[in-house]
């Protein structure tokens, strides 16, 4: 972990869990995927390591969240699907968040269309926890302050 530290590279840290740091503290984190069972252990995984999680499983619960600091986004999604909503939510300036696109469809040319539309990261389910929570760590870290 010193070499990290020496080369000026962030340290990817996760908040213990049970931390006790206060809603305004704690990261927020949406996560929008029609699986109920995938979001639920994203959920736990999440809040294990110390953020706060909302869950959406449509694009109409997105567009009605309260603030947060990054989303976690299914493309495959009922009614209008991860595609539209990324394009919707990266359009205008009001909307600086960091979106992390995960969808089963591993495909570089997947992966390509998700990061011309705006994601600012992209993963191919399944996941691998460890790289999901440095991911998301390392978003969090370079997202301007909501």
């Amino acid at each position: 972990m010193g070499a990290l530290v020496e080369l000026g590279l962030p340290r990817l840290d996760y908040p213990a869990a049970g931390s006790r740091l206060t809603l305004m503290e704690q990261k927020h984190i949406v996560i929008v995927d029609d699986e109920s069972a995938f979001r639920n252990m994203l959920r736990k995984t999440l809040e294990a390591a110390g953020y706060r999680v909302s869950e959406a499983k449509n694009a109409l619960a997105v567009f009605s969240l309260e603030a947060y600091d990054l989303m976690l986004l299914d493309i495959h999604l009922p009614g209008i699907d991860g595609h539209k909503i990324l394009s919707s939510l990266k359009e205008g300036d009001s909307r600086k968040v960091p979106i992390l696109v995960m969808t089963g469809l591993s495909d570089p040319d997947h992966r390509t269309e998700a990061l011309k539309e705006g994601a600012d990261g992209f993963l191919a389910k399944p996941l691998n926890m460890d790289v999901l929570l440095s991911t998301v760590a390392e978003l969090l870290a370079r997202a301007p302050n909501r």
